[in-house]
């Protein structure tokens, strides 16, 4: 495994130098490196000449600044960030390791080595890194947890989950499904008091590490929450002019047209809301459900097509041909092999239910809001762990074709 982490670095850092960093503060999420540089400059959490912000969770752009100091040489941040990446490969080996057994985990971990997704996009300047990585090891450290129930590492795994809840909020309806996971019962027939103690453990362990962030945003937005755009992104997730460039452009240039084409009368309304506030949020989601309530039907439309969207073949926002056909011939094997693997691997539902789990409160999320490939990548590290053993029932059967092949041209 430490060879594999090895070659993973090396592989990142090398697509990295041979592709330059001249455009990397200014090609990718810029808004977390302005962020950051307000951190590393001491004018806190806030965009350059602004007031202090809650709009977004701040833990990676206090990355940045930690690894940076501000959005200056990117070369500390981008080995940073090729070291968790690396991590995610690792992660994805002990899983697969857990689940299937050592040759698996190998398996598993060349896979996430090596996919072009993660080789390209975990060390541009965006958070996808950073949080598949944290994500992963929670769902590590909850299948451990599952096997020896621990106080010590239920409030472990708390932490981390507040850590990738503050790089990205679309993790909670996932925190909440695998808190009642470990609620279940397992295999080994632990009783329910512990079941319960280390499910209370992981969320109040949670609720410690986000606290200091929820008291940060009631105090500078009106609310504690977990982040003030959710309200906003409600809002474009219902708009019927979501569609409009995305996903052939980015859903950027899609909110572009739905704030152009808002009403007068809703823009003034608006206008009695502080930006950024947490009032401003709950006006946005107000005429969310309003968009919702008119068109309930059309609001379904859209949202099984925002599912298509993110699992779907092309990428999106849709790119140049070798991005794309790069694209379409790494993820549908992963798909088609991941979900042969969780299906060939049904008797252990209940432990699986934690995976099924990631999917769905995606899933949830995806058709609410909506999903560029970006936000979907963090789950292709869990068909890579399912899609191992497949591959090696398969390369045993091929295998074994040559070997009848090689006896019976060699019989007299």
């Amino acid at each position: 495994m430490v060879a594999v982490f090895a070659g993973a670095v090396a592989l990142r850092l090398a697509i990295r130098l041979i592709t330059g960093t001249q455009d990397y503060w200014i090609n990718g999420y810029t808004m977390y490196a302005r962020l950051a540089q307000s951190l590393a400059s001491g004018h806190g959490y806030a965009f350059p000449g602004e007031a202090a912000t809650a709009f977004r969770v701040p833990f990676y752009p206090v990355f940045i600044a930690a690894i940076s100091g501000g959005p200056f040489d990117p070369w500390p941040l981008i080995i940073a960030q090729a070291l968790v990446s690396a991590g995610s490969v690792v992660m994805a080996g002990l899983i697969a390791r857990r689940l299937f057994g050592g040759t698996a985990g190998l398996v598993a971990a060349l896979l996430c080595a090596v996919y072009p997704y993660y080789v390209w996009h975990d060390l541009a300047l965006q958070e996808s890194g950073l949080f598949a990585f944290l994500a992963a090891l929670a769902t590590w450290l909850l299948l451990v947890l599952r096997d020896r129930r621990s106080l010590a590492l239920a409030g472990a795994i708390g932490f981390v989950f507040g850590l990738a809840l503050l790089t990205r909020a679309m993790l909670l309806p996932f925190a909440g499904l695998a808190i009642g996971w470990l609620l279940l019962r397992d295999e080994a027939g632990t009783p329910f008091r512990s079941r319960f103690l280390t499910s209370a453990a992981l969320a109040g362990a949670l609720l410690l590490t986000l606290a200091p962030w929820l008291s940060y945003q009631q105090r500078v937005a009106g609310s504690a929450g977990l982040g003030t755009e959710n309200g906003l992104s409600l809002y474009r997730g219902a708009h019927p002019l979501l569609f409009s460039r995305f996903p052939a452009a980015k859903v950027d240039d899609s909110l572009a047209v739905i704030e152009a084409q808002m009403p007068v009368a809703l823009k003034q309304q608006r206008a009695a809301h502080a930006p950024g506030s947490a009032s401003e949020s709950d006006w946005y989601a107000r005429q969310a459900m309003a968009l919702i309530q008119a068109d309930p039907a059309g609001y379904a439309v859209r949202a099984v097509r925002k599912l298509a969207i993110a699992f779907g073949p092309r990428f999106a926002p849709h790119k140049g041909l070798m991005t794309e056909l790069a694209y379409t011939l790494s993820w549908l094997p992963v798909l088609a092999l991941g979900l042969t693997g969780l299906w060939q691997d049904r008797r252990n539902w209940r432990r699986n239910l934690l995976f099924a789990a990631h999917f769905a409160a995606f899933s949830a999320v995806t058709a609410a809001l909506w999903a560029q490939t970006s936000h979907r990548s963090y789950l292709d590290l869990y068909l890579m762990v399912f899609a191992a053993p497949v591959m090696l029932r398969l390369l045993a059967a091929a295998c074994s074709i040559q070997r009848h092949q090689g006896r019976d041209s060699g019989a007299p």
